[in-house]
């Protein structure tokens, strides 16, 4: 099973002067004196960097305060890294080298040029540099594929006097393969659909591709085995004019799921009630509270409405009580649609394309309930979609 090694000097706990024991980086300001960090899963925090000017190549002419690493790849994947100042205020510098036969000599003859740099003074404020998944934050740059075996040397500068040191932890991402089929749930007909595998903790979409003419899909999932680190995951599927559908993994489920087969059945969208198609959305007795197997269809609803940005609601919300409606069912009826719209617009829909409708109990799926499962099937906001 492949995995990928995501390198991360991160933060990972509180750092105090007076309770943390620092790794001396004395004497790693050149390249034959650099600290093979391979081994560690946490390196650090380091004391401060010592002044030593130059570097003796045109590569790294700003270095006052140089630290040298050098490390092996334990496992393919792709490489990523932050490094971490312990004082936000310092401003480190960065540059990954891939390895050669003789690399001291030939960085020091200038003939070698980083894969990857950062000289930019930082402007988040961790102050924070290195490598990001897709390079978007403030401050990185994309990581790399690596194959293991494969040996880097990384050269961190501190460009401002009277600086203190960083710290260095090593995390693990995996992946999986999963595939399976998109399908039109009324015919069975193949569909042309995107996937997506978003972690949720951070709402990075880790993955993203399509099906194949036949509706049949491979890919492989990103997973996160950082120790103490237990995101979930969403595998998510689209398709024009069907209702998106979504599977949600803890993260000992997304373990679990290597060369698995996860198939999707989508529903196409109608004008009007799509109780069947897209679900209807169910409440506590005599409240507002939506109950925990209805979040599925809430969030259905809201990726539908932010997919179809000219798509129209109107909530229809509904009470369990006698016919006809006491004032006390119209209004609790028109907050449960309230409180499905304030979720929708709390997520960037636009208010005027959801209207709300208060219907009491005059449209009741059970007019005379006997359990208290037909009374639940009665508090409900049921989902009219106008345009799309």
């Amino acid at each position: 099973m492949k995995k990928i090694l995501f390198i991360t000097l991160g933060l990972m706990f509180s750092l105090s002067i007076y309770s943390q024991t620092f790794v001396d980086i004395s004497n790693t300001g050149t390249c034959d004196k650099a600290i093979d960090i391979s081994r560690f899963s946490v390196f650090g925090p380091t004391t401060a960097p010592e002044k030593l000017g130059n570097s003796n190549s045109s590569n790294f002419e700003l270095a006052k305060h140089p630290t040298w690493y050098k490390f092996t790849i334990q496992q393919s994947g792709i490489l990523l890294f932050d490094i971490i100042p312990q004082n936000p205020n310092d401003n480190y510098d960065f540059m990954l080298f891939k390895a050669t036969d003789d690399f001291c000599k030939d960085y020091k003859s200038g003939k070698l040029s980083p894969i990857r740099f950062n000289f930019s003074p930082q402007k988040n404020v961790k102050g924070t540099t290195g490598l990001s998944f897709n390079g978007s934050a403030e401050d990185y740059e994309k990581g790399i594929m690596v194959a293991e075996g494969n040996e880097f040397y990384l050269v961190l500068n501190n460009v401002y006097p009277h600086g203190k040191g960083h710290t260095v932890v090593f995390k693990q991402l995996k992946t999986n393969k999963i595939s399976g089929k998109i399908v039109n749930k009324k015919n069975g007909k193949p569909l042309k659909a995107d996937i997506r595998w978003i972690n949720l903790r951070n709402n990075n979409v880790f993955v993203a591709s399509q099906t194949e003419k036949k509706g049949s899909y491979e890919i492989e999932i990103l997973l996160n085995n950082q120790s103490n680190v237990f995101p979930k995951y969403e595998l998510s599927v689209y398709s024009n004019n069907f209702f998106p559908e979504y599977k949600v993994f803890s993260t000992a489920e997304a373990n679990e799921l290597d060369n698995k087969k996860i198939d999707f059945e989508l529903h196409r969208v109608k004008k009007g009630l799509n109780n069947k198609n897209l679900g209807v959305i169910y409440f506590k007795p005599n409240d507002v509270t939506v109950v925990p197997k209805s979040e599925y269809v809430k969030r259905k609803l809201l990726k539908f409405m932010s997919l179809n940005e000219n798509a129209e609601v109107i909530l229809e919300g509904h009470t369990n009580g006698l016919f006809p409606s006491t004032e006390v069912d119209f209004e609790l009826s028109t907050e449960r649609a309230n409180v499905i719209k304030k979720y929708l617009v709390d997520n960037g829909i636009a208010t005027e394309r959801i209207g709300i409708e208060g219907m009491g109990s005059k449209n009741e799926v059970y007019p005379i309930p006997e359990t208290e499962e037909e009374e639940g099937f009665n508090r409900r906001v049921e989902i009219n979609i106008l345009k799309f």
